[in-house]
């Protein structure tokens, strides 16, 4: 198999690009220095894919594996130009990680890939929608208005607390963490390849 690569400089601190490539065996890691790091596929205990925007990278997605007994590996689709400016690089950010997931499927067949937030991390967010949630129609039934001398504003009042629901759940399904077989990853956990390099 031919290794597929991924340029990338993660930010400010970093020296220049750090190469990963794809070989059959492992994922191997070389920075400008020339060293290499090596992580087996074998050992790689879980894997993640999420889009996660930021105020500079709107369309950042983000590529986390786990190796047995060592620090988390984490790769997004941006390069680093300079403070505030990043390059998107999905064009090779997506084969890269197809090719990443292949491996890792021919050596742990069962091991699923998690899709979205982590279950600690939604179990925060949905605490936080909900009380948000319940703070919005208290305000909202609580709080005086022009309209509560209308004969039916406590009903207008309902209709908007239960309109706001579908909202809710809608967000609760999208976020909420699952497990999908590697060879069977959606669409909506990785850029588009038109992205490009630039």
């Amino acid at each position: 198999m031919e290794p597929v690569t991924y340029r990338r400089r993660a930010g400010a601190m970093s020296r220049g690009e750090r190469e990963w490539r794809v070989e059959d065996d492992a994922l191997v890691s070389r920075g400008v220095s020339g060293h290499e790091r090596r992580y087996p596929w074998r050992d790689i205990v879980s894997v993640r894919l999420f889009h996660e925007p930021s105020r500079f990278r709107p369309w950042r997605y983000v590529f986390e594996m786990q190796p047995k007994h060592q620090r988390k590996i984490i790769l997004d689709n941006a390069h680093f130009l300079a403070r505030g400016s990043y390059e998107e690089r999905s064009g090779s950010y997506t084969p890269f990680v197809r090719a990443a997931l292949a491996r890792v499927a021919h050596q742990k067949p069962g091991l699923q890939v998690l899709i979205g937030e982590t279950p600690k991390r939604y179990f925060f967010l949905l605490l936080a929608a909900l009380l948000a949630f319940c703070a919005l129609a208290y305000a909202l039934i609580a709080i005086p208005t022009p309209f509560d001398a209308w004969e039916y504003s406590s009903l207008a009042k309902l209709v908007v607390i239960l309109l706001m629901l579908p909202i809710l759940w809608r967000w609760v399904l999208g976020a909420m963490p699952r497990g999908v077989p590697l060879d069977d990853i959606p669409a909506r956990a990785l850029p588009p390849i038109a992205g490009g390099d630039g």
